[in-house]
């Protein structure tokens, strides 16, 4: 398998771990009644556990401090994939609705595709014609299986902005942690800015005053939440960019709104539509587009 193939096959992997969060996720504030920063402070934290020691047995206390020489490029990742991404997506979501702040976080890899130009990649015509088909059927794929809106948006402009600053966080998360990762390894990077966001975020929830004991099975589906979506998850993610650049990575993720209408279905009953496959193959295609290796990137082990 080629380097490129590699590194599609381990963000199309992270990404569909990424979809399964949108059921857990509900499960836990909408069920259970968690503080939504409560929450991704525990996920973020105990996944930041995970992956560390996952380095810590596989590559060594050497490698895991090598980390030292990356501490500011690390602090910044974190405070923009993980912290950044997390605190204002709940920000959004406060202000207008679900799918208009979902529809513009799942824009990010476009705004990967400009940072990627920014720092040097090269960025074809077809590459950026499949981001806007990828985005076309992310929003069909949601639209069609929004949930109804209990309560209208307070301030749409203030959302809408939140959901946008959201999106340039992962954005730049994606394409400016190449150079470290390209140094330091997708492993031991990704694993210190999941504990360094982590800890940002447990901040936040402190000052807050939403933490509380946690139940057996809000234990469980957390500990769920903090070991594939996000332990797992967010390592293939820096995993993949040791073996493609940041553009092609990027659309790799509308997979996820496709793996968590799937399990809506499956496992709330919520209903699917015809505008599923209309939206799901625009998707596919999209993916195609976007991800499709110049003749460059087809050679390597």
């Amino acid at each position: 398998m080629s380097a490129h193939f590699r590194g599609l096959a381990y963000g199309l992997s992270a990404s569909a771990l990424w979809g399964t969060i949108y059921v857990v996720a509900r499960y836990l504030i909408e069920v259970r009644g968690l503080d939504p920063y409560y929450t991704a402070a525990v996920r973020f934290s105990l996944g930041g556990v995970f992956a560390l020691g996952y380095v810590l047995a596989t590559a060594g206390r050497k490698q895991v401090l090598a980390a030292g020489e990356f501490t500011w490029q690390i602090l910044a990742l974190s405070a923009a994939g993980t912290f950044g991404l997390g605190a204002l997506v709940f920000v959004s979501a406060q202000y207008t609705t679900s799918i208009n702040s979902s529809l513009i976080v799942n824009s990010n890899a476009i705004f990967i595709a400009v940072f990627a130009v920014m720092i040097g990649e090269r960025v074809p015509w077809l590459r950026f014609a499949g981001l806007f088909v990828g985005v076309a059927g992310c929003s069909i794929v949601m639209l069609g299986s929004a949930p109804p809106q209990p309560l209208p948006p307070s301030n749409n402009a203030l959302g809408g902005l939140a959901a946008f600053g959201a999106a340039l966080c992962w954005a730049a998360y994606t394409a400016f942690g190449k150079s470290v990762v390209r140094k330091l390894g997708g492993l031991v990077t990704s694993a210190w800015t999941i504990v360094c966001g982590g800890v940002m975020l447990a901040a936040v929830a402190v000052a807050r005053g939403a933490v509380r004991p946690l139940t057996g099975l809000e234990l469980l589906a957390i500990t769920y939440m903090a070991l594939a979506p996000t332990a797992i998850a967010m390592c293939l993610w820096y995993k993949a960019l040791e073996h493609v650049e940041s553009s092609v990575l990027g659309p790799s993720q509308y997979i996820a709104p496709l793996v968590s209408v799937v399990l809506g279905w499956v496992l709330l009953q919520e209903p699917l539509g015809p505008t599923f496959v209309i939206g799901g193959l625009l998707v596919l295609l999209g993916v195609y587009m976007a991800t499709k290796p110049l003749k460059q990137e087809t050679v390597g082990a």
